[in-house]
Order: C-alpha cells, then sequence, then structure tokens
C-alpha cells in the first residue's frame, strides 16, 4: 500500500518558525515533524510514500532524499499550492491509480490508526478516520450517519464525531477533486462533501488512538511535552492514549506532567 502526505502549505499560523524553514521540519522533541510521520507510516506497513511539496520544496527534498529506513519515497510538485490543499490532492492525480492512505504533513498519530484504515473494507472514495472523543473549535467536524458522512467542515451543526486527518481513499477521490475545483472550492474537506453527496464516503471510527493535529506553536510545544515525559527516547508516541481537545491542552498545562506513561489508561480532561 501505499500513501501520500500533503507538504506543500506555508504553515504561516507558526509565524518566524516558517520563515526560513519547512513546519515539516521543525523538531518535535528532537526529530523532525516529517520523520515522525515517516515512521509511523513505515510502522503500520506502507512501503512507498508520495510526497506533494510546495513551499520550501528543495528543503524537504534535501532533508529525506528517497528512502527513509527502506521505505520509497516520491516527490510531486504542487504547482498551485497556494489556492488550498485541494489542488495539492490534484497534483497527484497521475501517479496514484490503485488505493493509498492520504495524511496531513503536520498531524502526528499513532500506526494504530492507519493499520484500521488497511483492514477497513470499503469500496467508497474515501474512508475517513473519526474521533468521538474530541472537538474543539479548530477540529474539523462531521456528521456521520450508518458509517457515511453526511456533512464535513469547521463550521457545520450538528456534528458527532471530528476528521482527524487519515483518509483510506480510492482513485475515485479524484473525480470528486477536480469537481470541486471546478466549482471554485480549494479545500480537501469541499471534495470529501461531494463524495458524501453520492454516498460514496464513509467513516471508521478510531476513539482513543493518539493524534495529534499541529497548527501551532502552542500545539508543538504540548505534544513535545508529551513526548518527553514518556521517557523511553526510543519510542516516538506515548503508551498512554490521550483523549483532549486543543482548549483543554492549552488550559490544563500543569496535568500531562502529573500522568504515569508507563500505564496504558484512558485520560479524559472535560474542557
Amino acid at each position: 500500500m501505499k500513501a501520500l502526505i500533503l507538504a506543500a502549505g506555508r504553515g504561516s499560523r507558526f509565524g518566524e518558525l516558517t520563515k526560513e524553514r519547512h513546519k515539516t521540519l521543525l523538531p518535535v522533541a528532537g526529530v523532525p515533524l516529517l520523520e515522525r510521520i515517516l515512521q509511523g507510516l513505515k510502522e503500520a506497513g506502507i512501503k512507498e510514500v508520495w510526497i506533494v511539496v510546495g513551499y520550501k520544496a528543495d528543503m524537504i527534498k534535501k532533508e529525506f532524499g528517497t528512502n527513509y529506513n527502506g521505505l520509497k519515497i516520491n516527490y510531486i510538485y504542487a504547482k498551485d499550492w497556494e489556492k488550498g490543499n485541494l489542488y495539492s490532492l490534484l497534483a497527484a492525480k497521475k501517479f496514484l491509480k490503485s488505493k493509498f492512505i492520504l495524511c496531513m504533513s503536520d498531524h502526528l498519530f499513532e500506526p494504530k490508526i492507519i493499520k484500521r484504515l488497511l483492514n477497513t473494507n470499503s469500496n467508497c472514495a474515501v474512508t475517513l478516520a473519526v474521533d468521538r472523543t474530541r472537538c474543539s473549535p479548530e477540529d474539523t467536524k462531521v456528521l456521520e450517519h450508518n458509517g457515511f458522512i453526511v456533512k464535513i467542515g469547521k463550521k457545520i451543526n450538528p456534528s458527532n464525531c471530528v476528521d482527524t486527518g487519515f483518509f483510506l481513499c480510492s482513485p475515485k477521490i479524484f473525480k470528486y477533486a477536480t469537481e470541486a475545483a471546478k466549482k471554485g472550492m480549494n479545500e480537501l474537506s469541499d471534495a470529501i462533501q461531494l463524495a458524501a453527496a453520492h454516498k460514496d464516503a464513509r467513516v471508521v471510527d478510531v476513539s482513543g488512538c493518539f493524534w495529534a493535529d499541529i497548527d501551532t506553536k502552542q500545539d508543538l510545544e504540548y505534544v513535545e511535552r508529551v513526548l518527553l515525559c514518556s521517557q523511553r527516547e526510543e519510542e516516538y508516541l506515548p503508551i498512554v492514549t490521550y483523549r483532549i481537545s486543543k482548549i483543554s491542552m492549552m488550559l490544563n498545562d500543569n496535568i500531562e506532567s502529573q500522568i504515569s506513561l508507563n500505564q496504558r489508561k484512558d485520560y479524559t480532561i472535560s474542557g
């Protein structure tokens, strides 16, 4: 199975941190963000990765080359990357002719999420890994019914789960992406909404698995604290499963230091 990583964006919300380097090269507890993503995909059984690049593309290529610990790496340049991540997806259209995992370059994850997607028996254009245990204003919300996506977007109401940023896609997703672009849309979620309108978008529940969307310096600092607290440098994610909204993360800075990461348990903080 192949994976597609969308890594073309500027990461402007990081401010000065991404002025001279790409956000995927920012260190997370001493390891570049993209390296942690590649490691997670490799552990989940992915054999080949296609990385869509745009902003500071040469910097990413120089850092990772064409092989990461046996994981083959290919690059696709998205000339319209500044228009939105829909165009980053479309740049990969001619390269992926069978099912593939789609993920973002700023989402850390537990390999179990990818494995659950790979074990999903779905012929839909897209199957999205969703989380029912958290929701913050920054999350992309999802309304699903009987396993099918009804609506997706940051401002939809009602919703019953959130988009984790991990997908199993068939080449049919490019048909919806092309249609979305023709309608003047520019986000990946627009293509998924079009697929949903044709009952061609499903969900798989990964609630309880670790994942983190790193959009800001505050997100980065929080995840670093979680990783460094593990006291097991060989592990790129903690054993413990966190189910914490971004708001709760920032309001409860002192709590994670009290958790023993050598004990497997769920720890829920209400915001």
